[in-house]
């Protein structure tokens, strides 16, 4: 069973920015200074971890997107070239 951690403002914060940037487990580890077998543990569960990861996550391919569209509607065709690309490569449910 996966021992779920009680996180500070800070960490939240840290972990938002660490699915925002795809850090692995070992980095993330290393940066809170917690065991990487732990962090392998809450990565892979229905932790509080877990979420805000793969929000950081979320937030940054929305962010990336905003981005691209905004340039494409300004009449970037690479951009919208991007955009584009982008929008292909998801997995849709």
């Amino acid at each position: 069973k996966v021992m779920e951690r009680t996180l500070t403002e800070e960490q939240k914060e840290a972990i938002l920015n660490f699915g925002a940037f795809d850090y692995g487990v070992d980095k993330m580890a290393s940066i809170l200074g917690w065991d990487s077998g732990d962090v392998r543990q809450l990565i892979s569960s229905e932790s509080e971890f877990a979420r805000l990861f793969q929000k950081g996550r979320d937030m940054a391919e929305y962010a990336i997107d905003t981005k691209l569209w905004n340039m494409a509607l300004s009449g970037d065709t690479k951009a919208f070239e991007i955009f584009e690309k982008r929008k292909a490569q998801r997995n849709w449910l």
